[in-house]
């Protein structure tokens, strides 16, 4: 099904996605590479695409809608308990207020830090290795960039505080347009997966040299991804059916093609798979 075009989004922006009125899931995607790609030479074949496209091939009685909306409009929209679910959000044992989550999908090795290679070190120096994020923060020295809309799991707690005074980028490609910004110095780092520097290595090489991932001390562990749907009974239902079928979707070649195009082959089927540090 092709993805919806900016008139939708707008659409969206002002209306609620009521219950569709026959068994129909509605998706939200965004432009967040290297999970949702929407263009490009990579069209289609972020992570999280391919992972939504086998569970709709795998459910091929039920209707599907692929809705492109900006991330900060998702997260409303499950806040708000409207029928809508979202194939790339980090898997959590309960629901919460925003979600109710599937069993995990895949794993991520954990969010860390992005930043210039010369600052690494630097940062790495004064605050250990792995970098202790509660101090780098509590320091308010180096100039933080998140993604607007974008939640970061168990950290969410210490970035809290900062959210208001730290930039928040929005808009395409939040992410790695991040990144270009950590390059050009117009801020010192973000956080996130070291597939967004694959990305960006991937297609755009001369804005990605002299990137580097650095691993901090709270998150040790790899992260489960997860499909979350609003936490509604419409969710809920849908979130059943979706479970059905993820030991299927978790062998489909098109979705393990991506998860070894985004994580370099070095793709974890479980959290005990993580031997050794990614690669810096």
């Amino acid at each position: 099904m092709p993805y919806l075009l900016a008139l939708m989004v707008l659409l969206l922006s002002h209306q609620s996605l009521a219950a569709p009125s026959k068994l129909q899931i509605n998706w939200a995607i965004n432009t967040a590479p290297p999970f949702h790609i929407v263009g490009g030479p990579f069209h289609q074949q972020g992570l999280c695409d391919q992972l939504m496209l086998s569970i709709q091939t795998h459910l091929p009685t039920i209707g599907h809608q692929n809705l492109l909306m900006p991330q900060t409009r998702i997260h409303q929209a499950l806040n708000n308990k409207e029928a809508l679910c979202f194939p790339c959000m980090i898997h959590r044992g309960q629901p919460t207020k925003t979600a109710v989550f599937s069993t995990p999908t895949h794993w991520y090795r954990p969010q860390g830090v992005i930043t210039r290679q010369a600052l690494a070190n630097h940062l790495t120096e004064r605050f250990g290795s792995p970098l202790t994020l509660t101090q780098l923060l509590e320091a308010k020295t180096y100039k933080l960039g998140l993604a607007a809309g974008r939640r970061y799991g168990e950290i969410e707690p210490l970035l809290e505080p900062y959210r208001k005074n730290e930039l928040i980028r929005s808009g395409d490609d939040g992410p790695v347009a991040l990144l270009k910004m950590i390059q050009s110095g117009r801020i010192d780092f973000t956080l996130d997966y070291d597939i967004i520097l694959t990305f960006l290595r991937k297609t755009a090489p001369e804005q990605a040299k002299g990137l580097v991932y650095v691993p901090i001390k709270e998150l040790p562990a790899p992260i489960a991804g997860a499909v979350g749907c609003s936490n509604s009974e419409w969710g809920k239902q849908q979130i059943e059916l979706i479970n059905t079928v993820i030991p299927k979707v978790q062998t489909d070649p098109a979705f393990r093609h991506s998860l070894n195009l985004w994580f370099g082959g070095q793709v974890l089927t479980a959290p005990s798979e993580l031997k050794t540090k990614p690669k810096q």
